[in-house]
């Protein structure tokens, strides 16, 4: 429903190439820079410069892309709003956090699916990068998140304050002390999770604060699953900073145990997040009230 000049701009922004964009799009060349001439006279922008040879926005381009993605975004919605109007049932399509998704959202989904069985739902469970990339772009509709985002971009409904809580192995030597400080932790395998996860950045920012970095740990290991992350501290294979919520079920049979750290006292928001001006705004905040409700 987007101007298709402004289509080719956005896929200019990805490929950052006029000949990639012209065989995505299935067009020449000369249209592609003709796309984007006529855009830049129409709203008196420059959109790119060229630095180094590499193609790279300008700041007003960035401007104008975040604008342009935001307008993609509603007519992605629009389009799925009037296919769903002409159904009986309604569709979800949303994106959750790992911790959110695997460790959180069951539980209501379940409930959820019994009090409307023919809806459709598509939840994609991913990263908080990936996910707000997604939302920008107008793959997702409302994204439940744990990780660092910027406010003033999204409208923003708080779910809850979750604690973030070390966890080892009941073998693991700290298990026997009674005052554990950060050296001692540092002296510990520490298993994280892989670059754009939330619970990662919430622990890199508390290192940062506290002069701290993972080149103080004795050796780090990243991996990109939860299960897996307590699959290895449950053998023993080292320690992992995770939200308590996730391992509950393994803290009540003993497989796992929480290492009370001198000094650290974690919480992080889970955010229910869409983009800001939404026309579709009050049937997303009747599933977040769902949420907070059931």
């Amino acid at each position: 429903m987007i101007d298709f000049r402004l289509k080719t701009f956005i896929n200019l922004c990805e490929t950052k190439s006029y000949t990639k964009t012209a065989k995505n799009l299935s067009i020449t060349q000369p249209a592609v820079s003709q796309h984007i001439k006529l855009l830049e006279e129409k709203y008196n922008l420059k959109l790119f410069d060229y630095v180094s040879k590499k193609l790279v926005l300008t700041q007003e381009g960035i401007d104008f892309l975040y604008n342009v993605q935001k307008l993609q975004t509603m007519s992605i919605n629009i389009e799925h709003h009037l296919k769903d109007s002409s159904k009986k049932n309604k569709s979800l399509v949303f994106g959750a956090t790992r911790t959110i998704g695997e460790f959180y959202l069951p539980k209501y989904l379940k409930d959820y699916i019994k009090l409307y069985p023919k809806d459709n739902i598509s939840m994609i469970v991913n990263n908080t990068k990936f996910l707000l990339e997604n939302l920008n772009k107008g793959n997702i509709e409302f994204a439940i998140i744990e990780g660092h985002f910027n406010k003033a971009e999204y409208d923003t409904y708080l779910i809850s304050k979750e604690k973030l809580v070390v966890v080892a192995s009941p073998l693991n030597k700290l298990a026997l002390k009674k005052s554990i400080s950060f050296k001692d932790l540092c002296r510990e395998n520490l298993i994280v999770r892989e670059k754009g996860s939330g619970s990662r950045e919430i622990f890199e920012m508390f290192l940062y604060e506290n002069n701290y970095s993972y080149e103080n740990f004795n050796h780090i290991i990243e991996i990109g699953n939860i299960n897996v992350i307590k699959d290895l501290v449950k053998n023993n294979l080292g320690v992992s900073i995770m939200y308590e919520k996730a391992a509950q079920a393994e803290f009540s049979k003993k497989e796992l145990i929480i290492l009370d750290i001198d000094n650290m006292n974690l919480y992080h928001e889970f955010n229910f997040i869409f983009l800001k001006n939404s026309i579709f705004a009050s049937s997303y905040i009747n599933f977040y009230n769902f949420l907070v409700n059931t």
